[in-house]
């Protein structure tokens, strides 16, 4: 069940952002509305929740936990994304309590429970955070769009 928390920090995470994130991001990023936020981020939703089942189904090692590891990594450069902005804009940047208090917290206990279990190797959590940076990366630039 633990493969299930990069999901569970997602849906949180959303939530905290769909009152007040495009409005946010129009104003100081690009034009984002709060229905393109939702129709995008439903298939990212469903996306992260089939590649965190499969992850519980494999239990170790292999491409899909690669992925689900990938996906909470994510969520804790995209924490340090909301506080980063918030401080620099001086604005708050919705997101950043969820992003503060459940993804770094829920990134450090999945890390040392990958890590404990001994459900990937060093070369494959490398290659997650690798990956998870990149979709981090992707993310925050979708923004500027």
């Amino acid at each position: 069940m633990v493969f299930l928390l990069p999901f569970a920090v997602y849906v949180l995470h959303t939530l905290e952002e769909l009152q007040g994130f495009a409005a946010w991001a129009t104003r100081h990023f690009g034009p984002e509305t709060t229905d393109a936020f939702a129709a995008y981020h439903i298939p990212l939703m469903l996306l992260v929740l089939f590649c965190s089942w499969r992850a519980s189904l494999a239990g170790r090692h292999g491409g899909w936990v690669v992925m689900a590891i990938a996906f909470q990594w994510q969520f804790c450069v995209n924490a340090l994304f909301h506080l980063i902005t918030w401080g620099a804009l001086g604005e708050y940047a919705p997101g950043a309590v969820t992003g503060a208090v459940v993804s770094i917290p829920a990134t450090a206990y999945f890390l040392s429970w990958i890590r404990r279990e001994a459900r990937a190797s060093t070369r494959e959590i490398a290659l997650a955070i690798a990956l998870g940076t990149v979709i981090a990366a992707l993310a925050i630039g979708f923004l500027f769009l």
